[in-house]
């Protein structure tokens, strides 16, 4: 800066010096001769001072950010295809399930209805079956408790102790007859009576035999009876079962969930109740699955939304307390407090779109009365204080010099000035505090 003023006093000089020699060399008579124009005094600026004070140094953030939506939701099909109808437009209130647009969809449409159709035939044949499965196991069941009733357990009782008594009479029969014929002067009558009973006993003896036979046949043909009547049975519930599982249904139903499914990848469905923020869509016209088309936000929960530098967002963490201002009313601040840090930072990182992370910084904000009104899209200038200290030397900035990397500043002192290097601790937006090298009471040359 001297360098400068020397030079423009040079030039001053110069100009002087040649005026004055031409009016020395000749001219115009004194009577024709100009009035000189004077020289104009040079401007020294003067360089303003600042003087060292004990005070409090805030170190703070400050960037703007919009009012947005808590909940908000880019909207996509899932498959793609012609647009066949819209039903919704920006700015609609859309109720959680409803329809906002969907592809053309005739065809599917049809086959749902037919398959539906299908599956309700199905449902209520199977329930008619489902009846009739009852009837019949039920009667498998009596069929099986009836054989079971049927026991030839009483008949081969009966048909043993026939047996023994035929055996005990033929023991009897012949000790009879053989004791007739060591009895020679027994009558011949007797003889052949005894004889006779013998063959009796005899034949008795066959027949409660074959009696006992026939009895333990009919028991072994009971056994085969029960397992046949309880295969029935099993089979009736088997079947029973069956019908009950929808068995016969479940590939028909198979095919509505399918088509279902088909049929809500073709519709763009809120998901939330809500209002359509923007929508672009044109029936007709082609759209690509999973491209976002619109956006749905719920309105009645607002904070603030900003995109911030990964040098800023390293100072931040969750949690710190902000202070928002409108454009509209700078004079009003509404406190507020950081919710969510996009990832490495915070939590954040939720997928707004297809593919697409979520890199904004949210704020959640308290209205300090009821008359600060806010609405989706207002600007706001958001405060974060970083660090405070109180009662601490500082400067303003502009009073700190630095030169490849040495900060130092001018001191004025009694017999002129000189540079002294500082250390700086916080820097705020009007304050540095100054930490070595000044006292309070200094006096700061600025540049």
């Amino acid at each position: 800066m001297r360098q400068k003023v020397a030079r423009y006093l040079n030039v001053i000089v110069l100009l002087v010096t040649i005026i004055v020699s031409a009016g020395c060399a000749g001219g115009p008579s004194p009577e024709e001769e100009a009035t000189p124009t004077p020289v104009p005094t040079p401007i020294v600026p003067v360089k303003p001072t600042y003087r060292v004070q004990r005070g409090e140094v805030v170190k703070m953030l400050e960037f703007t950010g919009r009012i947005a939506p808590v909940v908000e939701e880019e909207l996509f099909f899932r498959t793609a295809g012609y647009l066949g109808a819209v039903y919704k437009k920006r700015d609609d209130v859309v109720k959680a399930g409803e329809i906002i647009a969907e592809l053309e969809v005739t065809d599917l449409k049809n086959q749902l209805a037919q398959a539906e159709a299908s599956l309700a035939a199905a449902q209520s044949r199977n329930e008619q079956q489902i009846i009739e499965a009852k009837a019949s196991l039920r009667a498998a069941e009596l069929q099986l408790a009836i054989a079971r009733a049927d026991s030839p357990r009483a008949r081969i009782v009966e048909a043993r102790i026939n047996l023994e008594r035929a055996e005990r009479a033929l023991k009897d029969a012949q000790k009879a007859h053989q004791d007739a014929l060591n009895s020679p002067w027994w009558p011949d009558e007797v003889r052949e009576g005894t004889a006779r009973s013998l063959r009796e006993a005899e034949l008795n003896l066959e027949m409660a035999q074959a009696w006992y036979q026939q009895a333990l046949q009919a028991s072994l043909i009971y056994s085969y009876t029960l397992e046949l009547r309880q295969q029935e049975v099993d089979l009736a519930r088997l079947r029973l079962e069956q019908l009950q599982a929808g068995l016969d249904v479940e590939e028909i139903r198979l095919t509505v969930e399918r088509l279902k499914a088909q049929l809500a990848d073709a519709r763009l469905i809120a998901p939330f109740d809500g209002k359509l923020l923007s929508i672009s869509l044109t029936e007709g016209r082609w759209v690509e699955a999973y491209k976002p088309v619109a956006i749905l936000a719920d309105p009645s929960e607002l904070e603030v939304s900003a995109e911030l530098t990964s040098e800023n967002l390293q100072e931040l963490t969750e949690g710190m307390p902000v202070t928002v201002t409108l454009s509209g009313r700078p004079d009003v601040g509404i406190p507020g407090q950081i919710r969510l840090l996009p990832y490495p930072y915070g939590g954040g990182g939720r997928s707004k779109g297809v593919g697409e992370e979520d890199t904004s910084t949210r704020i959640t904000i308290y209205p300090k009365d009821a008359g600060t009104k806010y609405a989706v899209g207002d600007l706001v200038r958001v405060v974060v204080i970083l660090e405070r200290k109180d009662n601490v030397l500082w400067l303003p900035p502009q009073a700190i010099r630095t030169f490849e990397g040495r900060r130092f500043v001018v001191v004025q002192q009694d017999g002129g000035q000189a540079r002294v290097d500082v250390k700086i601790g916080i820097e705020g937006k009007d304050r540095v505090e100054i930490t070595e090298g000044l006292t309070e009471g200094q006096i700061v040359i600025g540049q």
